[in-house]
């Protein structure tokens, strides 16, 4: 890729949100070493920034992502592999652990890695020609990027294990229906939704909505853990400036403003 073209590009298409873009078009967006470590900071940078109120993941050239550049797996030994998923992991953990809005928008493919990092995200939407997909067996590999516990999660374990085990690829309504995406858009307005969910989203009270994904991304855990957490997250909400805000807009009966 020259420097002319990186292999990521990040705009923000509103306020407050933050438009990051794979942009290896002639790959598919194929994860290579590069896309991945530009991905990592890219996010990092996303989650840092205080402007940022949330994220659209998305695919430049008309595929989201189409899993792991193989090529650049040739001759691999399992020091280098190993090395190789801990940076994946890097990027797992920015993405699962993200306390603002995630939102794929995800046209064409996603599969392999590129299904993975869709998983990650709070909302996916689908376009109607997109196919999300798992052909780790086929190429002698295991599900990686976080699959074996996102997708579980995400369909149910049942579902999960025929899916996996048949290395399957759902498309448009069908991969809706089963729960691999939240929302099915037309093709080629897969990102015009994800950033109409982004913006509602990001008008979210970001404290609040931190607090309660937290929560649920340790799901299941037990009723007291559950309401000891519930209980010290909504202590702190109770002293915050959105909860201020809150308070008025129902009183004054409107829609609350939390970015102000």
């Amino acid at each position: 890729m020259s420097a002319e073209q990186p292999v990521l590009t990040v705009d923000r298409p509103d306020e407050g949100i933050a438009r990051i873009g794979l942009n290896r078009p002639e790959k598919r967006n194929a994860l290579d070493p590069e896309l991945r470590l530009a991905l990592i900071d890219g996010i990092d940078a996303a989650l840092q920034d205080p402007a940022v109120r949330a994220l659209v993941l998305a695919g430049n050239g008309g595929h989201f992502c189409a899993g792991g550049d193989i090529a650049s797996m040739e001759g691999l030994d399992a020091g280098a592999g190993r090395a190789r998923m801990k940076s994946n992991h890097r990027m797992v953990r920015l993405i699962a652990e993200a306390e603002k809005p995630v939102v794929a928008a995800v046209e064409g493919y996603a599969v392999g890695a590129g299904a993975g990092i869709a998983l990650l995200a709070d909302t996916i939407v689908l376009a109607e020609t997109g196919a999300i997909g798992f052909p780790f067996f086929k190429v002698g590999l295991i599900p990686d990027y976080a699959i074996l516990h996102t997708l579980p999660r995400r369909v149910g374990a049942a579902r999960a294990r025929q899916i996996l085990l048949y290395a399957r690829m759902l498309r448009g309504a069908d991969a809706v229906e089963a729960g691999l995406a939240d929302e099915l858009a037309p093709q080629g307005g897969a990102e015009a939704v994800a950033l109409e969910r982004a913006r509602e989203l990001a008008a979210m009270p970001a404290l609040a909505f931190a607090l309660a994904k937290q929560q649920i991304g340790l799901a299941p855990t037990s009723l007291e853990a559950a309401l000891e957490m519930e209980a010290l997250g909504q202590a702190a909400n109770f002293t915050t400036a959105d909860f201020a805000e809150g308070r008025a807009a129902f009183r004054e009966k409107r829609a609350p403003d939390f970015r102000r």
